[in-house]
């Protein structure tokens, strides 16, 4: 199983750093915006590679006869 994490960095004036690792897709923006909610002040978005992959959705079906 993949390893999901975020990342947070809080620097010495109050900005905050998030950054997600493991993640692929646009989920990685919505566990982010989960997260900070709440935050104000002004946000800054960098997509990653990652970001940009299409998300692997595996199904097993068995069917019985």
């Amino acid at each position: 199983m993949k390893d999901y994490k975020i990342e947070i960095t809080i620097d010495k004036d109050g900005n905050i750093k998030a950054e997600t690792k493991g993640m692929e897709g646009k989920i990685c923006i919505t566990e982010l915006d989960e997260i900070l909610a709440g935050l104000e002040g002004e946000r800054k978005e960098k997509n990653k590679p990652e970001y940009y992959k299409k998300q692997k959705i595996v199904t097993k079906q068995q069917i019985k006869k």
